[in-house]
């Protein structure tokens, strides 16, 4: 016992020193980070001047439905009303057609290729028929009233 008690006397001496001594932890070489200015800053990004970034995106120019769209799609749907078209407006503008994409412009594709457009996306986007056409009565609307102007 006499022998036990200075070696458990020593260990214990020596993980207190060894938990009480610092290390020196070597520096880290720093460098100066140089700051630089952006000139001609574009609103639509903070990428202006800089090559490998795209360019940005022009804004989508949105047609709200009028009384000559209305005119129009009466003559080929007597049922529609200014209250069909607006539903389709908003629904393409501000409803489920953006919950996946931002609204494009409706001159971008003809008639035919709205149809194929609005009948796969319909789906996507879980709209109903009602809600369906009313966003294809309010893109072929709009778009023939703008070409007749």
């Amino acid at each position: 016992m006499k022998k036990i008690l200075p070696i458990t006397l020593l260990g214990f001496m020596l993980l207190v020193y060894a938990c009480t001594v610092k290390k020196q932890v070597p520096k880290i070489a720093q460098t100066s980070i140089k700051k630089e200015v952006i000139e001609n800053v574009n609103p639509y990004n903070n990428f202006s001047g800089n090559t490998g970034f795209p360019a940005p995106k022009q804004a989508v120019k949105l047609y709200p439905p009028n009384e000559a769209a209305l005119t129009i799609i009466q003559k080929s749907n007597s049922n529609a009303s200014m209250e069909l078209l607006n539903q389709g407006y908003k629904l393409y503008t501000a409803g489920a057609c953006i919950h996946c994409h931002e609204a494009r412009d409706i001159n971008n594709f003809n008639n035919s290729q709205w149809g194929h457009i609005i009948d796969d996306m319909a789906i996507k986007a879980n709209i109903t028929i009602e809600e369906k056409n009313a966003v294809l009565n309010y893109i072929v609307s709009v778009k023939i009233a703008l070409s007749n102007q």
